[in-house]
């Protein structure tokens, strides 16, 4: 029989005193009086999600990261870990347990449902305070839980999804509750969640409202204290298009064309009202160059331009991470199992800031090679992030603006836009346009325009920044890589010819890889690059070796690893 297990709750909070949030009595049957009794436990309720967060914040990292191109154990490392980088059965490791996700989503679920019982309870009889911010913290749970499903799908593959208030352990063979997923309906169900919200609180709820926390704190003019909290929910668009992109891999031509133009229209319209509005916000520019290490050398947000949700600790609440446990060698850190693998190093140019040359992402300290981007950097001889080695507790990004280029450019690559993917991946706009707006060529694939007028719609847009400041130099340019040789075909192509080029598959595919190689460069750590790599395995007829192409390099003997992945590439764990 299969059930559902839950984890207890920490005990301490963002600094608020401690709630009955699934606190379990012995026969595993949640405690629920006094839960949402007054207005002011909705919020203790809420950041009861969050501490699932922090539960789930580095979960990823260590047990995906070890199977990407990057990290290799150390002699350091607990069995369990050095198993996950040898590819050894992963079902039964204690790392890929899923449980802090599905712990995640229960307390979404029965966040709501509480909620929802208090506002009827009450009659609607609420606060003007109250009014605002219920469908605010709705909305926030909501994605709370999309990214819960989401992670599942691009880690596992498959879930279990379900919707009830759960008061006690069910049987997972119970298909009135749970519904089992494969990745495509993880992917069905999370976006019409996102689409069409839900219906509480005597009203539909959409899915992209944002709750501003400095001025739950502060009504009368907002704390920017606690700016950083606006950042603990995922947002919208990462979720949506993220979703949408992994879709596609499993629906007809017309399907996914229709979600690869949602992707494309909707993320640059929000890069460029992004950019319009913030200067430089979620670009790719030399602004990047100059801060790139404070995206991750921070506990609260040390660039905000580029943090587009993350997971706060706070050592003296005892909000804790294992990121220096497991990646810093010097002591009084207590572990180093992680570090990066030279042959992973190689794939840098020296000029290249994430390289090992520029030690931004990657330093030598106590003598040992570390990976070191979440703790410590060489920027301004800055060091260490605090005195106390012990006491760091970094941010974890959950999405930056990075991701939104990547899938801007995957987007129009499969829209048969080449020489915008091309240009979005390499060196950008401003060096591929001279000149700005006015060079931009009117070509049209299909009846529609290639360069969107979003790309030129505004002259303070940062893409080109014709009133100063910094233009998109690419996602390449921006960390001083190197180029991508990608295929192209010449302008005085007849227009059948260029047609056929457009839509050839395997020039799309050729532009894929050359988008996951630079992934693997741009999100070492984050417990992102594996799940890129399977998503793109799972495009191309399951090929299990676009996956091993780019890890066996850091092995001395890759067969175990080829026929792990030849087997199968999601991690594999038995629920029960």
């Amino acid at each position: 029989m299969k059930k559902l297990f839950y984890m207890p709750l920490l005990a301490v909070l963002l600094g608020f005193a401690s709630c009955q949030f699934f606190e379990t009595d012995p026969d595993n049957v949640l405690n629920e009086d006094q839960y949402i009794a007054k207005e002011s436990e909705m919020y203790r309720g809420f950041l009861g999600i969050i501490t699932r967060m922090q539960e789930a914040g580095d979960h990823a990292i260590f047990l995906t990261d070890p199977r990407s191109n990057y990290m290799e154990t150390t002699g350091n490392a607990p069995i369990a870990l050095q198993n996950l980088y040898r590819y050894e059965s992963t079902d039964g490791n204690e790392y890929a347990d899923p449980r802090p996700y599905y712990a995640l989503i229960v307390s979404c679920n029965d966040f709501m449902t509480k909620l929802d019982d208090f506002y009827q309870r009450v009659d609607g009889a609420l606060s003007d305070s109250a009014k605002v911010h219920i469908p605010r913290l709705v909305s926030s749970a909501l994605r709370h839980k999309v990214w819960g499903y989401y992670m599942l799908g691009r880690i596992y593959g498959e879930a279990y999804w379900y919707d009830t208030n759960m008061t006690e352990l069910d049987n997972l063979d119970n298909d009135k509750v749970f519904t089992k997923l494969d990745m495509k309906g993880i992917c069905d169900y999370c976006i019409d969640l996102l689409d069409n919200g839900v219906e509480l609180c005597g009203q539909r709820i959409p899915a992209n409202l944002e709750m501003d926390w400095t001025y739950w704190v502060n009504p009368m003019g907002g704390n920017a204290a606690y700016k950083h909290w606006n950042l603990m929910t995922p947002r919208w668009i990462n979720l949506r298009a993220e979703l949408a992109s992994w879709r596609t891999n499993y629906e007809d031509e017309a399907a996914a064309r229709a979600d690869w133009q949602w992707v494309r229209d909707n993320v640059l319209r929000y890069l460029t009202e992004s950019m319009v509005n913030g200067g430089h916000w979620y670009s790719c520019t030399m602004q990047i160059i100059l801060e790139y290490p404070n995206i991750f050398w921070t506990e609260q947000v040390a660039y905000e331009p580029q943090i587009m949700g993350a997971v706060f600790y706070d050592y003296q609440n005892k909000q804790t991470n294992r990121l220096v446990q497991y990646f810093c060698p010097e002591y009084p850190a207590d572990g180093y199992y992680l570090k990066p693998a030279e042959k992973a190093l190689e794939i840098y140019t020296e000029a290249d800031i994430r390289g090992p040359k520029q030690r931004l992402v990657c330093n030598t300290l106590g003598g040992q090679l570390a990976f070191s981007k979440y703790y410590y950097t060489r920027l301004n001889n800055q060091g260490y992030l605090r005195q106390n080695i012990f006491e760091i507790q970094p941010t974890i990004p959950l999405f930056r603006g990075h991701d939104l280029h990547f899938l801007l450019a995957e987007a129009e690559n499969h829209l048969g836009h080449w020489d915008v993917a091309k240009t979005l991946l390499n060196t950008g706009l401003l060096n591929r346009f001279p000149g700005g707006r006015l060079t931009l060529p009117a070509d049209s694939l299909d009846g529609q325009a290639i360069w969107s007028e979003y790309y030129w719609a505004d002259e303070s847009v940062n893409w080109f920044a014709p009133a100063g400041g910094y233009g998109d130099i690419g996602i390449v340019g921006a960390n001083r890589g190197k180029e991508y040789d990608l295929p192209v075909i010449s302008d005085d192509a007849t227009d059948a010819e260029k047609l056929a080029f457009a839509y050839d598959k395997e020039r799309i595919k050729a532009y894929d890889l050359a988008l996951a190689d630079e992934y693997l460069k741009e999100f070492t750590g984050e417990g992102k690059s594996y799940s890129y790599l399977v998503k793109m395995a799972e495009r191309y007829g399951k090929d299990y070796k676009i996956v091993f192409d780019r890890v066996k390099a850091k092995y001395a003997d890759a067969s175990q690893v080829e026929a792990s992945l030849q087997e199968k590439y999601f991690i594999d764990w038995t629920l029960e």
